[in-house]
């Protein structure tokens, strides 16, 4: 299974769904470094999810993280042996973004249409920034289906 949130084939990873309203990458950034250097100091993951519940100025959420390259919430129940620690953030809204519309989608399609997407994607040549804008707003989505 294809999961577009870490897409490793591609170097790709999203965060468009841990947040909302983003402002300027160099802030979002200096956000998520901020969210980093917290968890690495955390003493557990339940002492960093419980730690905030507001978004920060950016418009991220206070869990996100890059770590390897790649933007995550450490919560996550991929990355948890499928235990979910997102719960622990009271204004986690993991239930309605479980999935952006372009992940819900692309769940649905066959392997063909799939493989199609990723390479359209490919095509880009988007960093993980870019790509988690314009999945978080649809835009590769639009474009992708307006070429079909």
């Amino acid at each position: 299974m294809v999961v577009l949130c870490q897409l490793k084939e591609l170097d790709l990873s999203c965060f468009g769904c841990c947040g909302n309203d983003y402002n300027h990458k160099r802030k979002l950034m200096k956000d998520i470094r901020k969210n980093t250097w917290e968890f690495n100091k955390s003493k557990s993951i339940k002492s960093f999810m419980t730690r905030t519940t507001e978004l920060k100025s950016s418009g991220i959420c206070a869990n996100a993280i890059f770590k390897d390259g790649n933007f995550f919430c450490p919560g996550h129940p991929i990355l948890n042996q499928g235990r979910d620690y997102r719960g622990l953030d009271k204004d986690c809204e993991k239930e309605e973004y479980d999935g952006c519309k372009t992940y819900i989608l692309f769940q649905k399609w066959n392997k063909e249409k799939q493989d199609q997407f990723l390479d359209f994607i490919k095509s880009k040549k988007l960093d993980s920034f870019a790509y988690s804008i314009r999945m978080d707003n649809d835009s590769l989505l639009k474009e992708f289906e307006k070429k079909k």
